[in-house]
This record gives structure tokens, C-alpha cells and sequence, in this order.
């Protein structure tokens, strides 16, 4: 199994631990990762019995050599990547490396690997130039030495793949034995709780939830706004600076990545993810889970709503969306609700996974894949 970077406590992260937590009875997965630091899941991966492998890329601060890394740095993975297959006897490679799994696959064919899964957890929105010429390139590469291609959601499919139609929809998927409904009423306060989780970044977007608690707490001045994520780029920074503009010291929380975010569900009046796109959103499936309702921007995957999702625009100002978590809240007074979310289950798509490493025929788990969207 291949990572995206290190086995931090991410989205990507969960979904690959999940799949080995639940299969390391029928599988031997070692894992290699692009990262020196030792990370949340290291552990508890190195306990099912595998290997981690380790192929750091630039990890220094200096922005310009991070960015000139990703260029430049697809010759030395492809090296490494066929030196580490030729030296082990492996059957099945599963890339989750964005478009660097391209290379990845490419050497595991080269290395006689028959089961090469490339799997894309992101909607992909490169602007630069450089940036596009390469992943073009990669893309043809996927299409070539990949034998399946999975993506968790039909947005990431289309973005990331050149024939999206001969990608499978395995949508992610919830941990449904820690995230479950449990009643809840809500006792009299003016506190409004909101929560948000995510690392600290553009995509994220926290900033415009800033706006939004900003409006809020003009109604509800004892709000807040509970951030849960890990630093990323400084951005951190800017949302310290934006509270101190807005005053709002006393209304916004941090959390680490780490956070038990159950905890954090089950005391939530509402779930916010503005981000300016994302691949799948496992976190909303989490918070209706627990029954909390949700307020998501429209660049979020629809199939992510299990009833309990607001889709809302981002052209739209900061206080149109607090004027609907307000109403909302006002109706509800902050009770849970229970939402059906069995389709997004560990054990049902489990059993997909199941069949792809299997290597069976994609006619024959077709329609399961199906039935998970």
C-alpha cells in the first residue's frame, strides 16, 4: 500500500488503516510512506505485522524547493518504487500518491506486479502550467499500467482520471462500530456549537467560517466555532490574525487532528465544511452518524448526503449561511436527528475492497459497487 505522505491522522490515512485494520486477516500489507517522521497510525500499523518502507520527500520549510520537489522528484520515486518491488515479493500494489501513483504503477509493472490499483481521493484542480503538462502525462501513464482504477466519489473519477467511465465508484467509508446515533436533547443554553474538521488550509477554507461565526454570534454571542485539524502552509496564522481582527477570542476553539472527534460530534449543535472542493468528505458521513446536521458547500460530492446535509454556495456572503444554521438551530434547538448512513458502512465496503485485492473480475462486483453510492 502505498501513501500519500506519512500515516498521519487524515482523511486519506483513515481509509487506508481501515481497510488493513479490517483485512489483515486475509492480507499482509506493508506500507510505504513519504515521510521520515513518525506519524499517528506508525503504531498501529506496524501491529498487523507489515513493513513500513520510507521514501522522504523534501521536508524542509522553504516553499519554492517543496514546489520544484514535486517536479522534479517522479524520476527518483519511479527508481526507488521498482528497486523496493524487485526486492520483495509483492501481488497487489495499492496507490493512494494522487498522480504519482502513475510512476508507482508503472514500476510495479515493470516489476511483475499483476493486481495494480490506483485509487484518487481528490478532485484534481492544478492551475499551473508546469503543474497540468505533467499530471496530463501521468494521466496517459495511469491509463496504461493501472489495471484498476477507484475513486471515492463520480467528481474525483471525472477530475482525476482521462476515461472516468472505466474508473469504479468506491465511495469512503465510516468506522459505524465508534460513530453511532445516541439520543440527545439538548439542554437550555445560549451556546450554539459549531464544529469543523479539517487540516488548516485554503481548500478548508476556515477563514470564510470565520465570517460565519463572525454573524453568528450576533445573535447568539456565546457561539462557538470548534476547529479540529493539523497546521498546514501557515495558514494557521492567518486565521489567529483574523480573530484578533474580529474580536472573537472567546467564540473559536482548537482542536489537534488527533481530537476524539466522537466527543466532539456527540456536543455539536451543527457540522460545517466550506471547503472549496473536496473528494469525498468522510467527516460529514461521521457527523450524520451521530445525528448532527451539516452545512456544506456545493463543491462537495452530493453522495455525501444522507439526509442531513445543507448544501450551500460559496459565491453566496458569509451571512446567508448563518442565516440558515440559525434558523435551523432556532427549529431543532440543537437536537440530533438520526440520518441513514448503512451504505457508507465499514463491513459493506469492506467486502468490495475484498474482491479487488482478490482480483476478481469487474463484472462480478459491478453491481456491489453500485449499491455503495
Amino acid at each position: 500500500m502505498i501513501s500519500c505522505e506519512g500515516l498521519g491522522n487524515g482523511g486519506v490515512q483513515a481509509v487506508m488503516m481501515g481497510i488493513v485494520r479490517n483485512l489483515s486477516d486475509e492480507f499482509l500489507f506493508d506500507m510505504l510512506l513519504f515521510t521520515s517522521e513518525k506519524r499517528f497510525y506508525d503504531d498501529e500499523f506496524l501491529s498487523y505485522g507489515g513493513k513500513i518502507h520510507r521514501l522522504p520527500r523534501y521536508e524542509g520549510k522553504n516553499r519554492l524547493r517543496k514546489r520544484v520537489d514535486y517536479y522534479v522528484r517522479g524520476r527518483n520515486v519511479y527508481r526507488n518504487v521498482l528497486k523496493l518491488l524487485k526486492n520483495n515479493s509483492y501481488d497487489i500494489i495499492h496507490c493512494n500518491d494522487e498522480f504519482e501513483s502513475a510512476v508507482i504503477a508503472k514500476a510495479a509493472y515493470e516489476a511483475g506486479i499483476e493486481n495494480r490499483i490506483v485509487h484518487t481521493h481528490i478532485i484534481s484542480e492544478k492551475s499551473n502550467m508546469i503543474a497540468a503538462v505533467i499530471n496530463s502525462k501521468r494521466r496517459k501513464q495511469i491509463s496504461r499500467y493501472a489495471t484498476i482504477r477507484v475513486g471515492c466519489s463520480y467528481e474525483s473519477c471525472r477530475s482525476f482520471f482521462s476515461r472516468h467511465d472505466r474508473a469504479f465508484i468506491v465511495n469512503n467509508f465510516y468506522d459505524d462500530r465508534k460513530f453511532y446515533f445516541k439520543e440527545r436533547d439538548k439542554e437550555e443554553s445560549t451556546i450554539f456549537r459549531i464544529l469543523q474538521i479539517g487540516s488548516f488550509s485554503d481548500i478548508k477554507n476556515q477563514m470564510f467560517s470565520l465570517e460565519i461565526i463572525n454573524r453568528i454570534r450576533r445573535e447568539y454571542p456565546e457561539a462557538v466555532l470548534t476547529f479540529v485539524g493539523y497546521s498546514m502552509d501557515q495558514y494557521e496564522n492567518k486565521i489567529y490574525k483574523k480573530i484578533d481582527q474580529y474580536g472573537l477570542k472567546n467564540n473559536v476553539e482548537f482542536y489537534p487532528g488527533d481530537a476524539d472527534t466522537l466527543t466532539l460530534l456527540s456536543r455539536t449543535d451543527a457540522f460545517l465544511l466550506p471547503s472549496l472542493y473536496e473528494g469525498f468528505g468522510i467527516v460529514l458521513i461521521e457527523a450524520q452518524a451521530v445525528g448532527v446536521t451539516c452545512y456544506a458547500s456545493d463543491m462537495v460530492p452530493g453522495e455525501t448526503d444522507c439526509g442531513g446535509v445543507n448544501f450551500l454556495n460559496l459565491q453566496d456572503d458569509a451571512g446567508v449561511w448563518a442565516e440558515k444554521m440559525i434558523y435551523d438551530y432556532k427549529k431543532s434547538g440543537g437536537r440530533h436527528r438520526k440520518y441513514d448512513v448503512s451504505r457508507f458502512s465499514q463491513s459493506n465496503i469492506m467486502n468490495i475492497y475484498k474482491k479487488i485485492y482478490k482480483g476478481e473480475k469487474l463484472e462480478d462486483w459491478n453491481s456491489d459497487i453500485s449499491q455503495s453510492n
